[in-house]
């Protein structure tokens, strides 16, 4: 394994944030942006259902993070920074040339490869990002990156998404991305400005990661099943209410207002409760609270969905904010989970990618499937789906969290 020099400086929390809100942005575009501006230009439910497949690289890309963890070691750059710095122009190329689409129906192709390319970009940097913080930070400082992690992606993610959809009903679709390519680019400063530290050669580097080494550790099956069963109910609620909204009538800059509140609860509730409560009660109990509040802003959402009440300010803004929060905190501990697990290894940033791998296939699948019944079911019945859908994720989860070796990842007993 290559490990890094005992004297050298640790990456800043900014340029951790930085990275982690560069990787939200094309994701916030595909999965909550795209799937608006798709709807407003009149294409049906049930080829926007597909779009969550723009989450696909990120379900494979361990496939290709063996060649992150091996590759680039003695180069100019450093071992990270050689992954980084390239997949971020990527990305900001790629929204650029989302930006010079004017109708979106007819450019249905471009639109779909140059968000296919951003989305592999954002992914292979992830890998890198994440192999960086596990082998630099430990401890609390892990922890707080966990939480950047989670903050800086949502930021990211509120900024592509509900902010690009803000900014469209003010300055136009092409403006709001010449901003967001824009922003990718100012997110390098601090990478840029940053010089990695060489790093030691160990006995390990005559081991190359490999994909078969994460099975073979205790405790990798039940991290996997983790990352699968904690996404299910905040992404199909997320992927559910934007769509609701919009084919309830409301404006464009309102739904984007409603979605920035939920973000920010993300941001400023939930991600710091999970860090106070991780150094309190340990990684389980928080993510099994996270999971419950979640629950419970989907039995918010339903409320309007099944015409119970109707669809004003004071009844969908605290079920964004409450799913905001929910999400926020159970992602911020199952990355904590996710870390401390790739941290004990040789590979880091591919034992940090499986499991994330399997939970974005758990975002996709649970956003996918729930804007499909939605098309056949209404969104009464698609909500009704992901409570039950997120209830089974709930007893998966805590089945995991009780196994010995997971418990060995937690300072603090698991539930």
């Amino acid at each position: 394994m290559t490990r890094p020099t005992t004297t050298s400086p640790a990456p800043g929390l900014l340029l951790i944030g930085a990275l982690y809100l560069a990787q939200g942005l094309p994701i916030g575009f595909a999965f909550e942006a795209l799937p608006v501006l798709l709807r407003r230009a009149g294409v049906p439910l049930e080829v926007i259902a597909w779009v969550p497949l723009a989450g696909l690289p990120w379900v494979l890309k361990p496939l290709w993070a063996p060649l992150v963890d091996n590759l680039g070691r003695g180069g100019r750059l450093g071992r990270r920074r050689a992954w980084i710095i390239p997949m971020q122009l990527i990305l900001a190329a790629a929204m650029a040339g989302l930006a010079m689409i004017t109708d979106w129906q007819a450019a249905a192709l471009p639109v779909v490869v140059l968000t296919l390319i951003a989305s592999i970009a954002s992914a292979t940097q992830d890998t890198a990002t994440d192999g960086l913080a596990a082998e630099r930070l430990h401890g609390g400082a892990l922890t707080r990156a966990n939480a950047l992690q989670s903050g800086g992606m949502m930021a990211g993610f509120m900024l592509g998404g509900s902010g690009l959809l803000w900014a469209s009903g003010h300055i136009g679709v092409q403006a709001a991305l010449v901003i967001l390519a824009g922003l990718l680019l100012a997110a390098l400063l601090p990478v840029l400005t940053w010089p990695e530290p060489r790093a030691t050669i160990t006995a390990g580097d005559r081991h190359p990661a490999r994909l078969r080494s994460y099975f073979r550790r205790p405790g990798a099956w039940p991290v996997l099943i983790t990352g699968i069963g904690f996404a299910l109910p905040y992404s199909g609620g997320l992927a559910l209410s934007k769509l609701y909204l919009t084919d309830a009538g409301m404006a464009l800059d309102r739904i984007g207002l409603i979605g920035i509140a939920g973000s920010l609860a993300m941001i400023l509730i939930g991600c710091p409760l999970a860090v106070r409560m991780i150094g309190r009660r340990g990684i389980g109990p928080t993510l099994i609270s996270a999971l419950i509040l979640t629950l419970l802003a989907l039995g918010l959402w339903l409320l309007p969905a099944a015409g119970l009440v109707a669809p004003d300010l004071d009844v969908v803004l605290p079920a964004a904010m409450l799913l905001g929060a929910g999400g926020g905190a159970a992602t911020t501990a199952a990355a904590t989970l996710m870390m401390r697990f790739a941290a004990r290894g040789n590979q880091a940033g591919t034992d940090v990618t499986i499991p994330q791998a399997a939970q974005v296939a758990g975002e996709t699948l649970s956003g996918g499937v729930a804007t499909g019944i939605a098309a056949g079911a209404g969104y009464a019945g698609a909500l009704v789906s992901v409570l039950a859908a997120g209830a089974i994720g709930l007893a998966i989860t805590r089945a995991m969290l009780v196994r010995p070796a997971v418990r060995q990842l937690d300072d603090h007993p698991a539930p």
